[in-house]
């Protein structure tokens, strides 16, 4: 319903959509996991400071919540997962798992060097 609401339309998918931000005091799993999935981000805050009509700017490197107008810090947050930034520029958490599957062997095909920078999942054991 969130994403209903504020997505992106995606091209040539009725019915569904992407992107968009979701705040949230705790967000259940599955609703995470969906929304990692179609590109959007999910960040778990302190919700308590937010008004219904408030304009917020959301700082997600920093992880901040401020009044737009005023500037004031409502609410601090940390990302879940660092590949989270990630997912939402490839537009879901499945595109960029085949993005960094498929761009060290077209980088190779085409006799390209490594890309330097390009940032890899690290393993969580």
């Amino acid at each position: 319903s969130v994403l209903w609401f504020m997505g992106d339309d995606i091209p040539n998918v009725p019915n569904k959509r992407g992107g968009g931000l979701c705040l949230g005091g705790k967000i259940a799993p599955i609703f995470f996991n969906t929304m990692e999935d179609a590109g959007a981000l999910p960040i778990e805050v302190d919700v308590s400071n937010l008004n219904m009509g408030d304009v917020i700017d959301v700082y997600p490197y920093k992880g901040e919540v401020r009044n737009h107008e005023t500037g004031e810090l409502l609410a601090t947050f940390e990302l879940k997962t660092d590949v989270l930034i990630d997912e939402v520029r490839a537009g879901g958490r499945i595109p960029l798992i085949i993005g960094r599957g498929l761009t060290p062997k077209a980088r190779d095909a085409l006799a390209l060097p490594h890309a330097a920078g390009v940032p890899q999942a690290r393993d969580g054991a």
